[in-house]
């Protein structure tokens, strides 16, 4: 099992798998200096961590009592061309995402955070696409966002409006290939695409 998080573009990797580590800066995962390891990372010291653990289940719920956690969801949206449904704010385009409401499942906080950001109607999910971790200071507070992802389909072919919340400037279907994706997205952004399998223009799941 492999964990990734992400402190802006700097990985940190919690894994059995030492193939995982790469050229990384390796450690064994010891609760007493983590928190260390995590300051000299976010100054820059580190192009990223990789934590070695045999059970990295046991190891993460440890790892999580550093931070708060904040649970979200949000949706990779393809429309019949084949092209992704991107927000961009405070200039980066970004997927449409958003915190989970008490007693939700995140399938619905992902359907509904994707209609509130963009105002397609009646996406439908395809299939589940894991989890994104990435880690950022609010106030003296650090904070992680786990984001449960899922890659939906949309046929509406209206032209797409911005709803105008939550600081979102624009709306635009990007192809996955888009040069402007590999500098003005999220490395955790990148990494989902990546890894997802995608449906040929036109095609049903």
């Amino acid at each position: 099992m492999t964990y990734k998080v992400y402190f802006d573009r700097r990985p940190a990797i919690l894994s059995d798998n030492t193939r995982e580590a790469g050229e990384l800066p390796f450690y064994h995962f010891d609760f007493a200096n983590v928190p260390k390891l995590l300051f000299r990372l976010e100054n820059g010291e580190f192009p990223g961590l990789f934590f070695y653990h045999p059970k990295p289940e046991k190891a993460w719920n440890h790892f999580l009592q550093f931070f708060d956690v904040i649970r979200a969801a949000g949706g990779v949206v393809l429309n019949p061309e084949g092209r992704i449904l991107f927000i961009h704010r405070r200039g980066i385009w970004d997927l449409p995402k958003g915190k989970a409401e008490p007693g939700e499942t995140p399938e619905n906080t992902a359907l509904r955070e994707v209609v509130e950001e963009t105002g397609i109607e009646k996406p439908r999910i395809v299939r589940d696409l894991g989890n994104t971790y990435h880690v950022f200071w609010e106030g003296n507070r650090r904070k992680m966002k786990i984001t449960r992802w899922f890659l939906m389909k949309s046929n509406d072919t209206r032209p797409l409006e911005n709803p105008g919340r939550e600081g979102i400037e624009k709306l635009e279907w990007l192809a996955p290939n888009n040069p402007v994706l590999q500098t003005a997205t999220y490395a955790s952004t990148k990494e989902l695409l990546a890894g997802v399998r995608l449906p040929r223009a036109g095609a049903e799941n």
